[in-house]
Order: structure tokens, then C-alpha cells, then sequence
């Protein structure tokens, strides 16, 4: 199987000036933990539910929590996420993939094709395929019985 096979082909994005309010709010909204960002079409960062988590502890964390939200506002994601970033191309192997986010520690990796974000793959796809593939073989064994 290859990655362009379970990942989700067209991730939410923001661009590097949104405010860490709109990350939160579309992170809320969506289900999701993960938000590549493009700055002119270009993959240009990462943020993640641990990073706004991250930025409200330090340097939000002086101020009460209705002030914290309001200061979210203004603060653009840009500051806070990653830029270093660890890509996958569509046609690799799931199991390269697998084993790069477990070696890495990664939560999700951003599927670039000739250098534009086609896609993101997470840990939670796959969750997915391993809970499709029991139920293959919980399928199979039971139709074995008979």
C-alpha cells in the first residue's frame, strides 16, 4: 500500500499569519491535531494541538484565561510552528511511512509531490488501517468456521 492510498488528500491549512485563536478554532471545528501551513502555495511550516498547547503555557500563561484568549488573537501561528519539517511523497510505502513516525516521534507527515502539499498523512490513519485489517480477519477467521 502507499501513502496516497490513506492519507487525506486535501488537509486544512492556514498561512504563516493566522492567529493561533484560528489555529485552535479549526482544530476544534475539523477534529483534527495537525494543520500544515502555505505561504504562496508553499508548505512553509507545521502547526500542532501540542504547539498551541505549548504556546498558551509559556508565553500566554501569565495572564488570565479570558485574556489568554483574546491575546490568541493577535499572536499569528508563524511564532509558533514548526518550519524543519519531515515530507513524504504520495507514492511511498505505508510501512516506510509507519516506521518513520515511530522512529521520529511524529504525529502526522505532509505529503509533498514536486515540492507542493498533496496530502497529510497522521498516526491516527494509521489506527484506521489496523482497525480495518482486524476486521478483515476477524471476518475471514469467523467465515472459516462455516
Amino acid at each position: 500500500m502507499l501513502v496516497s492510498e490513506i492519507m487525506t488528500a486535501t488537509p486544512f491549512t492556514l498561512a504563516p499569519e493566522a492567529s493561533l485563536s484560528e489555529a485552535r478554532a479549526l482544530m476544534y471545528e475539523k477534529r483534527i491535531r495537525h494543520i500544515p501551513i502555505l505561504a504562496d502555495g508553499q508548505l512553509v511550516g507545521l502547526i500542532s494541538q501540542r504547539d498551541v498547547l505549548a504556546a498558551e503555557q509559556s508565553s500566554l500563561s501569565a495572564v488570565a484565561p479570558q485574556q489568554r484568549l483574546e491575546e490568541e488573537k493577535t499572536v499569528a501561528v508563524s511564532e509558533f510552528m514548526k518550519t524543519r519539517l519531515v515530507t513524504i511523497e504520495p507514492e511511498a510505502s505505508l510501512r516506510q511511512a509507519a516506521l518513520y513516525l515511530q522512529k521520529h516521534k511524529l504525529g502526522c507527515l505532509p505529503v509533498v509531490d514536486d515540492s507542493k502539499l498533496v496530502g497529510i498523512i497522521t498516526d491516527s490513519d494509521f489506527v484506521n488501517v489496523a482497525i480495518n485489517l482486524m476486521e478483515l480477519n476477524e471476518e475471514q477467521s469467523s467465515s472459516d468456521e462455516w
